[in-house]
């Protein structure tokens, strides 16, 4: 079985890289084949320009594109890592999102409207988030985040969110408070447990 891991924070001190380097040493521990792909570390660029845009009409896909599909094609199992920035995710993630999950790669349309053209694989979603869990319900926005950034993406492109784990106040949590999301977030697959 092999995992992906995708994360998305600039500091190599946050949460979202530790939690990301943790699951990396634990699936490995557990047997799987782990790729860690952290979009601030080499060179992948998160923008879709219009070069682009024209390369994958005509099904020209530039390359890094085309290595970035080849981990998913290959994923069993696809962990997204991120910090929640203005009730999204970190623009270098949508970028990947936008660049990779591209028609005729991850969904394509029919008669019958969209299809998602990556199934069989699992998603595990995991979003730290300096607010608390109780706000965002009084606001009724965790369902919708979890609509937005699990559903409407991953799904649509015939992936199953099997999991979506939010960490609150991450910017304010102890060593002991860390400790009880990695074991949240080790417990969202059990497999590996």
């Amino acid at each position: 079985m092999t995992h992906l891991i995708i994360s998305a924070h600039p500091s190599p001190r946050s949460f979202t890289n530790y939690l990301a380097s943790e699951l990396e040493s634990r699936y490995k521990a557990a047997g799987m084949s782990v790729v860690w792909r952290n979009l601030y570390k080499g060179s992948f660029k998160a923008v879709l320009d219009p070069d682009d845009l024209e390369a994958l009409k005509t099904s020209d896909i530039p390359s890094d594109i085309k290595a970035e599909q080849e981990l998913i094609r290959n994923a069993d199992l696809i962990s997204i890592v991120y910090p929640l920035w203005w009730a999204s995710f970190p623009a270098i993630l949508k970028g990947y999102i936008d660049r990779v999950l591209t028609k005729g790669f991850a969904f394509d349309y029919g008669p019958d409207g969209a299809k998602g053209l990556l199934q069989g694989k699992h998603v595990l979603i995991h979003t730290t988030m300096g607010n608390s869990v109780a706000e965002y319900n009084r606001k009724g926005l965790l369902e919708a985040f979890r609509a937005i950034q699990g559903k409407e993406v991953f799904e649509y492109c015939g992936m199953e969110v099997v999991g979506h784990q939010f960490y609150e106040e991450i910017t304010s949590a102890d060593k002991e408070k860390r400790e009880e999301y990695l074991r949240c977030a080790l417990n969202m697959y059990p497999e590996i447990n």
